[in-house]
């Protein structure tokens, strides 16, 4: 189903089986009300002019079987094969208004099999995100839930369409209430509450089940754009409390001074003082800060900023690189801070950054955005194009980490081809004031690397073919823990039908570890994707 409206310019998947764990069945109940909540009570608001002038909807099922030579890859007496079936019922959302923006999709994988190679299991997956002008001008309302699907132990296999081992299913239910006001049109102040709750599921290991928790960001902040001097003012709590309430919460209190220098219209840069308090450091809990900041934004699609700063955990940096033409799009970040599990979730980028590239690719071409959405979906859709790059695992336990990472992804659109790429290293280690959290094992300490390639190519207006690969790696910081696993994919896509595409190929997967075992797995798959 396909809605779309627009005012005046004026203004199920198949149940679980056996082995789903009641958990899990709370979790994807929790997580799909969630999601139906924010998307009835979006459309509830939409036929009024002042909420959502423009929105579209979009609901479609997608079902996959598969043929795997080997579905229980990292699993010790593993190797049997099996029929893999997939019924995926998922939607897409997106409403623009003068007053109310809601985006994002939802989807309830249900996952079986025909010889019990693996459980099975409901695998929700959702990322909501809607922002309320509660009062015009002054206060508003951001709110989101997201669910994902990533691998419970960064040295197993990393879980495949239609597999469910390994699998962590992780939900995460954010509030934001913030007052914004600008007393000119250069001074500007800000005061928000960002609050976040995680929880997982379908976890074997106790210390996954450990890290569920909140984490919450206060800040206040007051700046004067520099024309040429500006400066800013800014305050911050970040605390961090795991739920099993064994560990006392984690805070940091940070005051900070800024002041900025305008070298050209386009061109910043400036220096950074301040003072912290952490409940980290037993002694010498008061350090103080200082640093340096840029930013370059030479036109609206180029932005280039980073800063570098001493903290008592030790340098903290970010370098953010966007930029973005009609034919391609790219990111790269780099950076080094404090993290926990809450915090990372809280923080975690968007998944589906293919889809962010090609809509930021596209936003010159395609203004509106609820028209841009849908083109982006289709685009994806038609060319079996992945909804992202390959990123990192994260880590899943109670932990104070350093975290220093390195990604980078670019999407280019041709006339009949589309290439996305993707790379990543990330290391993760126990911070030196990490007290009891310092636990110094690989599942906490360790290296990532990755790199993905996704090149699909359009045979036909109906017909498109699609060719992946992705190679990752993960190595502990002390110790002989590795794993290396590499993946291709082969798919075609035929549009059968105005609202429904047809899809076969086949995979190919191979995993080298000293940790888990070692195999590999040969697959052939068929599905459809039908919208309503």
């Amino acid at each position: 189903m396909a809605i779309t409206a627009r005012s005046t310019p004026e203004g199920g998947a198949s149940g679980a089986g056996r082995g789903t764990p009641p958990a899990e069945r709370r979790l994807a109940r929790h997580a799909l009300a969630t999601a139906a909540a924010a998307v009835v009570g979006g459309l509830g608001a939409m036929p009024s002019p002042a909420m959502a002038q423009k929105w579209n909807l979009e609901t479609g099922l997608r079902s996959q079987l598969t043929f795997s030579s080997n579905p229980e890859l990292g699993v010790a007496g593993g190797g049997r094969d099996d029929l893999l079936l997939e019924v995926r019922p998922h939607i897409a959302i997106r409403a623009e208004g003068a007053r109310l923006r809601l985006s994002g999709t939802a989807a309830l994988n249900g996952v079986t099999t025909a010889r019990d190679t693996q459980p099975s299991r409901l695998l929700p997956e959702a990322d909501l995100n809607a922002r309320l002008e509660a009062i015009e001008r002054f206060f508003f309302l951001d709110a989101g839930v997201r669910a994902i699907q990533t691998s419970e132990n960064p040295f197993g296999p990393r879980p495949e369409s239609g597999t469910t081992r390994n699998t962590l299913t992780t939900g995460v239910v954010r509030f934001s209430p913030s007052i914004e006001s600008a007393i000119s049109a250069e001074t500007r102040y800000r005061l928000r509450s960002d609050n976040s709750w995680t929880r997982q599921s379908g976890s074997t290991q106790a210390a996954s089940s450990e890290a569920e928790g909140y984490f919450g960001r206060h800040s206040f902040l007051f700046e004067h754009d520099p024309h040429p001097f500006g400066w800013r003012l800014e305050a911050e709590r970040n605390e961090t409390r795991y739920r099993d309430g064994v560990q006392e919460p984690l805070r940091q209190d940070l005051a900070r001074a800024s002041i900025d220098y305008a070298f050209g219209p386009d061109l910043t840069a400036g220096v950074r003082v301040g003072r912290e308090r952490t409940s980290l450091v037993a002694v010498d809990n008061e350090r103080n800060i200082y640093g340096v900041q840029a930013r370059w934004q030479p036109s609206p699609r180029t932005t280039l900023s980073a800063f570098e700063e001493k903290r008592f955990f030790g340098n903290s940096w970010r370098l953010s690189f966007d930029h973005r033409m009609p034919q391609v799009a790219w990111n790269v970040l780099v950076s080094r801070t404090l993290d926990t599990t809450p915090q990372a979730l809280f923080d975690l980028p968007v998944t589906s950054n293919v889809a962010a590239l090609l809509d930021a690719a596209f936003t010159t071409r395609f203004p509106d955005p609820v028209e841009r959405a849908r083109i982006v979906q289709d685009l994806i859709t038609r060319q079996g194009l992945p909804a992202g790059t390959l990123r990192p695992v994260n880590v899943y336990a109670q932990r104070l980490s350093i975290v220093t990472q390195r990604t980078a992804s670019v999407v280019l659109i041709g006339m009949r081809n589309t290439l996305s790429l993707g790379a990543f290293q990330t290391r993760t280690e126990d911070a030196p004031e990490g007290g009891s959290l310092a636990t110094g094992t690989p599942l906490g300490n360790n290296n990532q690397h990755g790199a993905s390639v996704s090149l699909s190519h359009r045979l036909s207006p109906i017909a498109s073919l699609n060719a992946s690969a992705e190679w990752s790696k993960v190595r502990a910081l002390q110790g002989i823990d590795r794993s290396v696993q590499r993946t291709a994919r082969l798919q075609l896509t035929v549009q059968a039908a105005p609202k429904t595409s047809v899809f076969g190929g086949a995979r190919y997967r191979e995993l080298d570890s000293n940790v888990a075992t070692e195999g590999r797995e040969a697959a052939v798959f068929a599905g459809l994707d039908h919208l309503f």
